[in-house]
């Protein structure tokens, strides 16, 4: 009874933590970062006014290239000219850097609607469930309903993405019934928060993971179906992290696995449904700037320029060992690049902090999975547990090695010896799944130490990261 009351307090007092460190961090990236600096922003802006239109499925067309002579399949959706250009931004580049000049500002601001619709190519979101995009569709719709300028409409959008993190993020916390001390320090580390403050779906995805997570920790019905509702969102965005769904048939010795391994099968139907749409009704290859294959490549010379799937696979059939060693290769070349950017590189990447400040955030997290030991109640005889643990473990580095690889098929130039296109927010999605990977031994620390040290890192960001921004792109 004592614990289930010290649970209580801290799924209590944690969510208003998690608001008061979040939402002046979000509310300052939203209305300080520009438009378009932001992985892909006009690509999600697009995709988020695609759904003022009802688009579910974006336009798949031929288009001819008059500079190449060929015939090319583009996907995309039209959207006003005016809030395309919004989209994009206006920066001047200073010392190698996008900054805002009084000049650019002004210019953004003036831009007004064009009522000309004009068709943009999106084929890297054209492929995302649209259903994260609601609540940016939300902030641009209330923005043209009361007149406001496209540039007016973006930083709604942006407000409205970041209302939804801090709700689904809160909901998370309250709902968790341990490790809520790694869940909030998903929610606050700077990449998530910057992700969550602009038109990157992604924001959104990493705090239903949370929630998915949260809801699994319950261990009841009606957890496992608060679990099931938000991960699936997350997959119809994020097909190749399916395999995460087999979690939710766990425990694997306990009445009633069959029952729930069956669920697990019927919840992936909609995503493999998808997939198979997205495959025959809306995927192309990606264009890319003129390339000659790279040294894997042994089939006849000349010049590309898109992705190729198929010649890829090839590739790696034509020596299986490829399937592991160039994973572990590109790991090796840019592992810690990742690591620093699963913390935080804000911006289009260029926005890096102290090596220190990432130090710090990867012993917090460390902290945090150390401190899950002991959060986590002890419910199995510990071979049982063990086992559910390491198969836990297993599917994460599984689903881990199939994104990686992923990339190679679908956005690496045909035949490169490592793979191109990994960036450290991808493991967002997997760090919450780790609660499920931890040995119970036992309360030995309550979680509001274990979450101490985040709060501290959380409150630093609320000043350091904003500044970062400001003077990324206004001090010059």
């Amino acid at each position: 009874m004592r614990r289930r009351m010290a649970g209580f307090g801290e799924a209590g007092f944690l969510p208003f933590l998690f608001l008061a460190c979040a939402l002046p961090v979000l509310a300052l990236t939203a209305l300080l970062t520009p438009p378009g600096q932001s992985p892909d922003e006009p690509a999600h802006l697009v995709r988020a006014d695609s759904l003022l239109h009802g688009a579910l499925l974006l336009t798949r067309k031929p288009r001819f290239d008059p500079g190449s002579g060929k015939v090319e399949e583009q996907v995309g959706m039209k959207i006003d000219a005016g809030l395309l250009e919004a989209g994009f931004g206006a920066t001047t580049q200073i010392d190698g850097r996008p900054v805002v000049t009084t000049a650019d500002a002004a210019q953004l601001r003036q831009i007004p609607w064009v009522h000309q619709q004009i068709f943009v190519s999106i084929p890297n979101t054209a492929t995302y469930f649209p259903l994260a995009y609601l609540p940016p569709a939300i902030g641009l719709g209330v923005g043209r309903l009361f007149g406001a300028s496209p540039f007016i409409c973006i930083i709604l959008a942006r407000l409205a993405d970041a209302a939804a993190y801090l709700m689904i993020g809160a909901a998370a916390l309250a709902v968790a019934a341990y490790g809520r001390a790694l869940l909030l320090a998903v929610l606050l580390l700077p990449m998530s928060l910057f992700l969550g403050a602009t038109l990157d779906q992604d924001g959104i995805l990493v705090a239903l993971t949370c929630l998915a997570c949260a809801g699994m920790t319950r261990g009841t019905p009606g957890g496992r179906k608060l679990g099931f509702a938000a991960f699936l969102v997350v997959l119809l965005a994020k097909p190749p992290y399916l395999p995460l769904l087999g979690l939710f048939a766990l425990p694997l010795a306990w009445p009633g696995f069959w029952r729930r391994a069956g669920e697990v099968v019927l919840a992936s139907l909609p995503v493999l449904l998808w997939t198979v749409i997205v495959v025959l009704f809306i995927s192309t290859p990606f264009g890319k700037p003129p390339y000659h294959p790279g040294p894997l490549y042994t089939g006849a010379g000349g010049v590309m320029d898109r992705t190729d799937a198929a010649a890829n696979l090839h590739i790696l059939l034509a020596d299986k060992a490829r399937f592991f060693t160039l994973p572990m290769h590109t790991l090796g070349l840019f592992g810690l690049g990742l690591m620093m950017s699963l913390v935080g590189a804000l911006g289009l990447l260029q926005i890096v902090f102290p090596l220190p400040f990432y130090l710090l955030w990867w012993g917090v997290l460390a902290f945090t999975l150390i401190a899950g030991l002991s959060s986590r109640p002890v419910t199995l005889p510990w071979p049982v547990a063990l086992l559910n643990n390491a198969a836990v473990l297993a599917v994460i580095i599984l689903t881990a090695w199939l994104i990686i690889l992923s990339f190679y098929l679908s956005w690496t130039n045909v035949g490169m010896d490592y793979i191109d296109g990994l960036q450290g927010r991808y493991a967002l999605l997997l760090l919450p799944f780790l609660l499920l990977a931890i040995p119970a031994v036992g309360g030995w620390l309550p979680e509001w130490v274990a979450a101490m040290p985040v709060l501290l890192m959380g409150g630093v960001d609320i000043g350091y990261v904003p500044l970062k921004i400001l003077s990324f792109y206004y001090f010059h």
